[in-house]
């Protein structure tokens, strides 16, 4: 059994929600080389997509990891590099690259 990934793009600013992956169908694919963390995202909605290439300087993207010990869920948050935002509409992707990473631990803040 995998772990279970759990995908939330949102708008810096507001707050408000783009994709999440609880709440939407869609395929996200995820992958780090050499410190550049690159995302691919299939199946959103054109506008919602659209969206988000429009406030690409004001994202916030963050995977939860529910291990398959039912252990603590940890926390990845990623900083887009506004220009590497891309819709492609031919072949319904939406790609786009952070250059940094936080991971949180809940038990590393929350102890007894």
């Amino acid at each position: 059994m995998a772990q279970q990934e759990t995908w939330l793009i949102k708008h810096a600013v507001t707050g408000r929600s783009f994709a999440d992956s609880r709440k939407q169908s869609f395929d996200c694919h995820f992958e780090s080389v050499d410190g550049v963390f690159r995302f691919m995202l299939q199946e959103l909605p054109r506008e919602t997509a659209e969206a988000i290439v429009r406030y690409s300087g004001e994202l916030n993207v963050f995977r939860f990891v529910t291990p398959v010990d039912d252990g603590p869920v940890v926390k990845h948050w990623y900083y887009v590099t506004p220009e590497s935002v891309e819709y492609h509409d031919q072949t319904d992707k939406l790609t786009f690259e952070a250059g940094s990473e936080i991971e949180y631990h809940p038990e590393e803040f929350w102890g007894d």
